[in-house]
């Protein structure tokens, strides 16, 4: 068992087993190798003590010394190339389990025999098992860039094929199956559509899950952290503080699932520390100070969004207003036409955002003084006012607004109006040379 050893792709083809193995699912799935691929062959059974996984950024190159001890044997090269996959001629027996989270890409996998293993994640590698797939706990096969067949009976107590284009002649799963390329699942195994428009998994699956677990995302996460995942599971690790932190320091989208007990003051503090305002919305309010909602404002005025709107005063929103923050995130209560002209100050293109009524020719003159003002047609009858007299008000700020309104919108009112105003400033010289092209055309049409 486990004797393993370099082979290349054309030296793969000259086996007939393989050949005829890689023309039966070549068509079906997009992945192609030159002749000098590297490959890691084992003629025998194979076991892992451990979780054996196909994501590519957990080694898969051949001077990799940590990733190749556990193929034992396996001569030492110095070579940085990549290896495209492992091929078993025999069992694949995985102590723990056998997981592709990454749904682009990932390790290419044949076994010529049957598979065994704890949970079994299917991703973005190709995957081709001639025999039986025995897993205890959890299969699933996730995104559409991947392949996995299997062409003897695979075996789950829980079984789901989402967007993913996988193949089974048979499968049995005695406590739940999904499968929406076929639809033949169920119907109470369907996921649905919240209010918020995001697609959740199934009440039935969820009540036989140790933890919270609202999406496949969320299972999946669990299972690439190695776990027994199903609540009867007689191996389920310590759900303590401690866990959910642990989990928390990994992907943020653990906040949706921390259970309540352990929503404390100290796992706020950490989870502020590592995603900021993101997680305010996860805990009790009474976390939130005042320090903490300025803080987070300064840094970044787009932080508006998560605060609760309960906490939120006007002065804070001119704060957020200070540091960049967009109009669609100031509740309407609050708005005024100094909070708007700070904003558009910051964001010019924030025009689309502003409530019609408070479209008035003074924010319309700050409007083409901020920026090329591209829409200012439109806003002006939205307003009712003169789009003349807005660039006319406009030029009456100084002479360093001529940049701005004779680039984007020059005619011969405003450059009249420009020369009767600056005409003995020292800058004005600069403006003609710079628009002279453009004054000329003007006199031409004259």
């Amino acid at each position: 068992m486990n004797n393993f050893d370099f082979i290349t792709f054309k030296e793969l083809l000259a086996i007939q087993d393989f050949q005829d193995s890689w023309n039966a699912i070549s068509p079906y799935q997009g992945e192609e190798f030159e002749e000098d691929a590297i490959f890691i062959i084992s003629h025998g059974d194979v076991s892992f003590a451990d979780h054996f996984r196909l994501d590519i950024d957990h080694g898969w190159t051949m001077h990799d010394k940590k990733w190749k001890e556990q193929f034992p044997n396996l001569p030492l090269q110095s070579s940085d190339e990549r290896v495209e996959g492992l091929i078993v001629f025999g069992q694949l027996n995985i102590n723990g389990s056998l997981m592709n989270e990454e749904g682009d890409y990932g390790a290419f996998l044949y076994v010529s025999g049957q598979i065994n293993c704890q949970s079994l994640v299917a991703g973005g590698s190709v995957m081709y098992v001639k025999k039986e797939v025995t897993v205890k706990e959890v299969f699933i096969s996730h995104y559409n860039h991947g392949y996995f067949r299997a062409d003897g009976l695979v075996t789950a107590p829980v079984l789901i094929i989402n967007d993913h284009y996988t193949i089974l002649n048979d499968h049995q799963a005695s406590l739940f199956y999904y499968n929406d390329k076929t639809g033949e699942n169920p119907p109470e195994n369907n996921c649905y559509e919240d209010e918020a428009g995001d697609w959740l998994c199934s009440d039935q699956l969820t009540k036989l899950l140790a933890n919270p677990t609202p999406t496949f995302e969320d299972l999946i996460f669990d299972l690439n952290e190695g776990e027994f995942v199903l609540a009867t599971a007689a191996l389920l690790p310590l759900k303590d503080e401690n866990y959910w932190l642990r989990k928390l320091n990994k992907n943020w989208s653990i906040l949706n699932r921390i259970p309540a007990e352990f929503k404390t003051h100290r796992v706020f503090e950490k989870a502020y520390v590592k995603y900021g305002a993101l997680c305010f919305s996860y805990f009790s309010e009474s976390f939130i100070s005042q320090e903490r909602i300025e803080q987070t404002l300064i840094k970044n005025g787009i932080n508006i969004r998560y605060i609760p709107e309960s906490l939120l005063t006007k002065s804070h929103c001119y704060l957020a207003a200070k540091h960049q923050t967009y109009l669609s995130f100031v509740p309407v209560k609050y708005l005024d036409k100094d909070l708007i002209k700070e904003i558009i100050h910051h964001h010019e293109s924030q025009m689309s955002s502003v409530p019609p009524e408070f479209i008035t020719e003074e924010l319309l003159i700050d409007y083409v003084r901020l920026g090329p003002g591209l829409w200012l047609d439109k806003y002006c009858k939205i307003a009712n006012v003169s789009k003349e007299t807005v660039l006319l008000k406009a030029l009456d700020s100084g002479i360093a607004t001529i940049d701005k309104i004779w680039g984007h919108h020059f005619q011969e009112a405003v450059y009249s109006y420009a020369k009767k105003l600056y005409e003995n400033e020292l800058e004005w010289n600069q403006y003609l040379v710079k628009f002279q092209k453009k004054i000329d055309r003007l006199s031409a049409s004259a």
